[in-house]
């Protein structure tokens, strides 16, 4: 695995490119530099998604990383438990990344049947609601 400095950086930068492509997506379309339509809508779709499954499968190794950490720096490295879970982090990871994958293996399918990637335009609703 790599260093808890790497998978942050990984986490942190995959972050960060979903808040500056949300703000730049926001600006094109607010100065009207990018046509509406099925096909940008459906664009931006697969890249915000795209982008959140990898932020999410990155997070992982990073909390495992930082959880293990803070047991070894409050002195409970020796404690059996805790000493297989440091022998073990690689497995986890992989644990935990294949539930997250038979989650998404499920849940993308129910979505796709339920319409949310959908290419038609989403219509603003008025404040307080529809009416």
């Amino acid at each position: 695995m790599l260093s808890l400095r790497a998978h942050t950086l990984i986490t942190g930068g995959l972050f960060a490119a979903l808040i500056v492509l949300g703000w730049v997506g926001n600006l094109l379309d607010a100065t009207g530099l990018i046509p509406r339509g099925a096909g940008i809508r459906l664009a931006s779709l697969v890249i915000f998604f795209g982008l959140s499954v990898a932020l999410v499968f990155s997070a992982v190794p990073l909390m495992v990383q930082l959880v293990l950490g803070f047991q070894v720096r409050l002195g409970n490295a020796n404690r059996p438990v805790i000493r297989s879970l440091i022998a073990r982090q690689r497995v986890i990871v992989l644990v935990l990344w294949g539930l997250i994958a038979l989650g998404r293996l499920v849940g993308i399918p129910a979505a796709i049947r339920d319409g949310a990637f959908d290419s038609t335009e989403v219509t603003a609703q008025k404040p307080g609601g529809p009416r």
